[in-house]
């Protein structure tokens, strides 16, 4: 007990002193409230998905299908917790931002799925071309995109466009393959990156600088 009492009046001695200690870490209720939040809208998703595939509005189902949409949140928490914080930008905390972010991507997707129309009718020409004029190049660049949630829809838009796949996108650094001259030029032009940059509200440059892979790289570990 004598040197239990000691421990606790050096420790108040120290407090005096302005010596730091050690305090367990306050819960933040906003970002608590944060938190619950997301993981309600990734449930509502999930399950949404599900019972738009099942088809099925039985009980039975739909109980399936809330615990599904449940487990696939924790293993997603357990799995990948803590392997992204402070590579990448975070949302503003604002629900305006939200929601002019929503409204600016559901502009944007009429002009992919245009983008997507018109590469189709590229590739279509290369197959049926008597020469067939391919070209297929594997380049590098750097976005200037600062967030994941932007350098995800930029490399899923390019996987979309027809003649342009993404093969490996990580830390800012993007690894493409293109069909043909005229699909690398749409990716060195920056105009995609543009358009996703402009839904998100992050910087772009008009011009990205690519730089051309060599065979013996194109398989990465």
């Amino acid at each position: 007990m004598r040197e239990r009492r000691g421990v606790i009046k050096h420790s108040m001695f120290g407090l005096q002193a302005g010596m730091s200690v050690s305090v367990p870490p306050q819960l933040n209720p906003r970002s608590t409230w944060k938190l619950a939040a997301r993981w309600l809208l990734q449930w509502t998703v999930l399950f949404a998905l599900w019972m738009a595939f099942s088809g099925e509005f039985i009980v039975e189902f739909m109980i399936v299908g809330a615990l599904s949409a449940v487990a696939a949140i924790v293993a997603s928490e357990l799995l990948f917790r803590g392997s992204h914080e402070g590579k990448f930008a975070s949302a503003p905390p604002s629900v305006a931002w939200y929601g002019k972010t929503s409204l600016r991507f559901l502009m944007y997707l009429p002009w992919l799925s245009y983008q997507i129309v018109i590469s189709s009718f590229h590739v279509a020409y290369l197959v049926v071309h008597p020469r067939m004029p391919i070209d297929p190049t594997l380049i590098e660049f750097d976005t200037t995109l600062i967030s994941e949630r932007a350098q995800v829809t930029l490399a899923q838009s390019i996987t979309l466009t027809p003649g342009t796949i993404t093969i490996d996108a990580a830390d800012g650094k993007f690894l493409i393959h293109c069909l043909s001259r005229t699909t690398r030029r749409g990716i060195e032009d920056g105009l995609l990156q543009k358009r996703v940059a402009q839904v998100f509200g992050e910087p772009w440059v008009n011009h990205v600088q690519l730089t051309d892979v060599e065979p013996s790289r194109e398989v990465r570990a």
